[in-house]
């Protein structure tokens, strides 16, 4: 709103918008209302349009959906990055799809902000606002919390403990591996005594040690007794969750990269991401915890991530392979489980990378692994890579309809190919959805 005054009121010129939404009511509604407040406003109906404009208009803002007809919006996001000349541009999802992970997602492809539907006009303009006032004022990204540190580097503990007592003993066990302080400081652990609550100025990602002046109990194994080894175990929580962030940023950007090296083969433009969103619908019908289908969200982003590895012509090719390069491509599998390797905490995602071309009857690939020997995780990210893979034209066959995808993912469970259950699971979601 600011913007778009301040654009009215002087001779600054109008802000450019380009908007990509595929629904053509929602879009003719945002157009008006941004043009009402002084926008000059450009539509794309989907991906490769959206794309071309951005190009062609350099514009101040990108607004994009994340559900398009011919790609998806982390895609599209991700090219203009990729692009020198349209990386600057600050790009808002708009997107009915809420969750905790499609929010990180799109934030990771570079994103400068992710607004859920439905939203208020207020809210939308006031954070559009907000987007060109960084982009014209821009600082450095830090993917990670800044920690004030005293001289030394030295950790910082606050203890947080109505014992005078047990505080000053707890003070004193801390004192030669960490400094103490008080509200004043970010701290790098903050220590509590049993169930007191945490206060209300401790930021929120700094990890909490719970301590006890009682022995070690059974009962409680949440607290922490109060003796010689609590520096130590203060010091390995700190440097766990060290170790966590720089995972979850390393995790993040391997999908990233995994998406991008995707991105130049036109044919599976936006397929990971829709691969994972399937598999992640198909986890959750089968009735899978949230651990297992974030497990199987990644490893379907991640499970081409050993194409890196392999021949950029090889990856574009669009005829038919000869033997050694079909021998080559299967390889990918293997390339991308030693990319992974390295990572301890991805370790989960391995089967999923290696084995996602595996089949019940022992006829897949790299291994030759037979049903009892292939996880479930794996068996749904294979059905949906399938099933996706159907919905798209390919050089030597056309896309299919859902409802077809469907009939030949079932005779694929009939010659013993695929897991029945996971297809069913898949089935009964299109036939859910074709109802409405």
């Amino acid at each position: 709103m600011k913007a778009a005054e301040e654009a009215i009121r002087s001779d600054a010129p109008a802000v450019r918008v380009v908007v990509v939404e595929d629904d053509h009511a929602s879009a003719d509604v945002l157009q008006r209302r941004l043009q009402a407040n002084g926008m000059v406003v450009s539509v794309a109906h989907d991906g490769r349009q959206g794309i071309a404009l951005v190009e062609e208009l350099l514009p101040d803002l990108v607004l994009l959906d994340v559900m398009l007809p011919d790609t998806d919006g982390y895609d599209v996001c991700l090219r203009i990055k990729s692009n020198g000349a349209t990386a600057p541009i600050p790009v808002i999802f708009l997107s009915a799809r809420g969750e905790v992970v499609d929010k990180v997602r799109g934030l990771s492809c570079g994103a400068a902000d992710y607004i859920t539907k439905p939203f208020q006009a207020a809210e939308l303009l006031a954070r559009i606002d907000a987007v060109l006032g960084q982009a014209r004022s821009p600082r450095v990204p830090r993917l990670i919390r800044p920690v004030e540190r005293s001289a030394g580097s030295r950790m910082v503990a606050r203890v947080t403990i109505a014992d005078r007592s047990l505080s000053a003993h707890v003070e004193q066990l801390l004192a030669p591996k960490f400094d103490v302080a008080d509200g004043e400081v970010t701290p790098d652990v903050l220590i509590l005594e049993g169930n007191a609550a945490q206060p209300a100025d401790a930021p929120e990602d700094v990890p909490v040690v719970r301590v006890t002046a009682a022995h070690a109990s059974q009962d409680r194994p949440e607290l922490t007794p109060v003796d010689a080894q609590l520096p130590r175990i203060v010091d390995l929580v700190v440097r766990e969750r060290d170790l966590e962030g720089d995972l979850e940023a390393a995790a993040e950007a391997l999908i990233v990269l995994a998406s991008a090296i995707a991105s130049h083969d036109r044919p599976s433009q936006g397929h990971s991401e829709r691969v994972a969103a399937r598999a992640v619908d198909i986890g959750r019908a089968l009735g899978l915890d949230e651990s297992t289908r974030m497990t199987i969200r990644l490893g379907a982003l991640l499970k081409d991530v050993g194409n890196a590895k392999l021949p950029a012509s090889l990856l574009a090719k669009h005829g038919e392979l000869t033997a050694d390069e079909r021998a080559m491509l299967e390889r990918h599998p293997l390339l991308g489980e030693e990319i992974l390797a390295g990572f301890k905490r991805l370790s989960g995602l391995l089967p999923i990378v290696r084995h996602h071309h595996e089949r019940l009857d022992g006829t897949g690939y790299p291994d030759g692994l037979r049903s009892e020997q292939i996880p479930l995780e794996v068996r749904i990210v294979t059905v949906a890579d399938r099933f996706e893979a159907l919905l798209t034209d390919r050089p030597d066959r056309p896309a299919v309809a859902e409802a077809e995808a469907v009939r030949i993912l079932q005779g694929a469970v009939a010659r013993g190919e695929l897991d029945a259950a996971v297809v069913a699971a898949l089935a009964t979601q299109i036939r859910a959805a074709g109802a409405k």
